[in-house]
């Protein structure tokens, strides 16, 4: 089967190629002219470099293919203008789709839940694959899910009109390479280890994705008859809040020892409940197979803290 992976080196699209270089796939890659020498496998697929406004470019990348990854989407946490948001998620995909109409068998899109707004009460808790969209968040955040929203919907009328197939992911935090909300998170506990209140107010429950198991999700979406046409839910096992990444910090670090002096409090701030439900995935074989402690494990390996003593590096250590 030929496949083409559009943002082949962000942070879900990386691992979308990576499963699908695994799994016996024909792969060719959509990037950036200034991004292809980051994208993994070069010397093993067919690369057309390019951006979503150039339709001629686009053309080419979808010429005899049957399945299009489309991860090259501007996801949380943002960082740039809603109208860059708009030109890549919106007019982007709208182009993408232009070129793939009655050519193309199937899209599988790589959205986000930042397209729903998670209740806070854990009484409505999880939220299922089928809830309402509504943007949420703050103005960046908010932006991020309306464009995204924006982009699902030119999917959902590509579909309507007969000229595709689609499945769409929405996966929770992506944990793995490029994980800046995760990396800034470890950090700030490193900082104030003694200071997480106000974020385990911000931040509430969480169930992270690894970019792995998404990857493995979107090949799913791709080829399993029964995800024609569906939107999906990607979400992590493990329940966690910010005292729980505190505590398996700890261990991590300080291997051997079982007085950890986190463990009664993030036991004690986490209820156990899910607040996303992947049932409908897993319904299709899928099931997540990369825990928080690794995904921690990961962030700390890049930021060299695997000791105790790492706390005390130098703050310009911290920053590079």
């Amino acid at each position: 089967m030929k496949v083409l992976v559009t943002g082949p080196s962000g942070a879900v699209g990386q691992y979308i190629l990576e499963i699908l270089m695994t799994t016996g796939f024909d792969v060719r890659v959509f990037s950036l002219p200034d991004s292809m020498h980051r994208v993994n496998f070069r010397d093993r697929i067919e690369m057309v470099p390019g951006q979503l406004s150039d339709k001629i470019a686009l053309e080419e990348a979808v010429d005899g293919v049957d399945v299009v990854f489309h991860a090259a989407v501007i996801s949380p946490p943002p960082g740039r203008k809603p109208e860059t948001m708009n030109e890549v998620n919106i007019e982007g995909t709208r182009n993408l789709l232009e070129v793939c109409a009655n050519r193309v068998k199937r899209l599988v899109f790589a959205s986000s839940n930042n397209v729903y707004t998670p209740h806070r009460s854990p009484a409505m808790w999880p939220l299922t694959d089928d809830a309402p969209r509504e943007a949420h968040g703050n103005p960046q955040q908010s932006a991020v899910g309306e464009s995204l929203i924006a982009a699902e919907d030119l999917i959902f009328e590509a579909a309507e009109r007969g000229e595709i197939e689609y499945a769409i992911l929405r996966p929770t935090v992506v944990a793995g390479r490029k994980t800046p909300f995760i990396d800034q998170m470890v950090i700030n506990i490193l900082r104030n280890p003694d200071n997480l209140e106000m974020q385990r107010r911000m931040w509430d429950m969480m169930q992270w994705s690894h970019g792995s198991d998404i990857g493995r999700a979107a090949v799913i979406a791709g080829t399993h008859e029964k995800a024609k046409n569906q939107c999906f839910l990607v979400a992590g096992d493990e329940p966690i809040t910010i005292y729980d990444v505190q505590a398996l910090m700890w261990d991590i670090m300080n291997v051997g020892r079982s007085d950890n002096p986190h463990a009664e409090i993030a036991s004690r701030n986490n209820m156990g409940l899910r607040k996303f439900d992947s049932r409908k995935l897993k319904s299709l074989g899928w099931a997540p197979q990369v825990g928080v402690k690794q995904c921690i494990a990961e962030v700390l390996g890049r930021l060299e803290f695997y000791s105790s003593a790492a706390i005390n590096m130098p703050e310009y250590m911290l920053n590079d």
